[in-house]
């Protein structure tokens, strides 16, 4: 049988399979092109992104810069706790160097030295609840209000007194109701005699949540990034001014603000349950204090709260006005937190209460014994 010949493959056929073939090799060429080129983005920007963040820590190993050392403060000195009413406290034993000074904690999560848990004969112990006012933000330790109390108490030598505690339970970013669990949880077991709840005009902020994401919680550059995006979008308005905003959080219908005044009544309940005498001392926003203070209304809400369980309120605002440009009350010009200046000028305030306050327990206890 003959063969027959083979059919040869059309000329524009064999053109169509030399195209695709090139195309095919050109497209995998283009795509490990691009794998290779994104590789070396990738590795560049890591190493910038490395570089930016060992730059960065230099830069704010000591800084005055508010938004970055509150938050190496969050990272440092804060440990997380499982009281969703609490949050965090200071670190026991923690140590750090933020906002140009030396910050040492006790091992009983304080500011401040050790305490006996049992109170020594003879000692009156106040205890000051607060956030990073009393904390003393920015302030040396031995000039802290408390420090600085604690000196012009015993300084003063009162009858029957034989020595004043005055311990300083401050923490960054706490509102009322973390300084009412604080005292329900660690603070009622050292029996002081006085409580001050020094209440800012924050407090009816819900409870701060901390975040444990390990980039977020550790990284310089992530937190120079969001804070300084944060200015941004303050300066853009998108943000509330800070006028605004604390007067925002008054609102009676907000949950944050029903849980601040729950958190007074149990304050003032408990301490009235341990024998315990009870202070709430406004410490005014330092914008604006010489003239015309825009919380007037806020403060007199608290008041309001407090007056049908007659709890002494100090309005602190009246000893802080007109020692010059509120500006000197400040640990830096962009940091309204309170200066040496300012905490000595609020303990001249609680010291003169206390005394006036002992004076009248004194005055009523001669008179039960007549």
């Amino acid at each position: 049988m003959s063969s027959q010949p083979a059919i040869a493959a059309p000329a524009d056929q064999h053109s169509r399979s030399d195209f695709q073939g090139q195309h095919k090799d050109r497209s995998q060429s283009f795509l490990s092109n691009l794998a290779k080129k994104s590789v070396l983005i990738l590795f560049a920007l890591l190493i910038a992104a490395v570089a930016l963040e060992l730059a960065l820590r230099v830069a704010f190993y000591h800084s005055l810069d508010f938004s970055m050392e509150m938050w190496k403060y969050a990272v440092q000195l804060k440990r997380s706790v499982s009281d969703p009413n609490l949050s965090f406290t200071n670190l026991p034993g923690g140590h750090g160097f933020l906002m140009g000074q030396d910050v040492q904690i006790s091992s009983q999560g304080l500011r401040d030295r050790e305490y006996s848990v049992a109170k020594p004969p003879g000692v009156y112990r106040i205890m000051l609840l607060g956030d990073s006012t009393t904390f003393g933000w920015g302030v040396a330790g031995n000039e802290t209000a408390a420090t600085v109390l604690e000196r012009e108490l015993n300084s003063a030598h009162v009858p029957g007194y034989e020595r004043f505690e005055v311990m300083n339970t401050g923490v960054g970013n706490y509102d009322t109701v973390q300084e009412v669990t604080y005292y329900k949880t660690y603070g009622r077991d050292f029996h002081p005699d006085m409580v001050i709840l020094v209440y800012f005009i924050n407090d009816p902020e819900p409870v701060p949540k901390r975040k444990t994401t390990l980039l977020i919680d550790r990284s310089y550059l992530v937190a120079y990034v969001t804070n300084r995006w944060d200015g941004v979008l303050r300066r853009m308005g998108t943000r509330p001014d800070w006028k605004q905003y604390y007067a925002s959080l008054y609102d009676d219908n907000l949950p944050g603000f029903k849980a601040c005044k729950a958190a007074l009544l149990d304050l003032a309940a408990s301490t009235k349950e341990d024998n315990t005498q009870l202070v709430v001392a406004l410490l005014p926003e330092l914008h604006q204090l010489n003239d015309d203070y825009p919380f007037t209304a806020a403060h007199q809400k608290i008041k309001h709260v407090l007056a049908p369980q007659n709890v002494k309120v100090v309005e602190l605002i009246d000893g802080l006005r007109n020692h010059g440009p509120e500006s000197t009350l400040w640990v830096t010009p962009l940091d309204d937190h309170p200066s040496a200046k300012a905490d000595r000028l609020i303990a001249a305030q609680l010291r003169d209460t206390i005394l006036g306050r002992l004076q009248l327990t004194n005055g009523i206890e001669a008179r039960a014994q007549r």
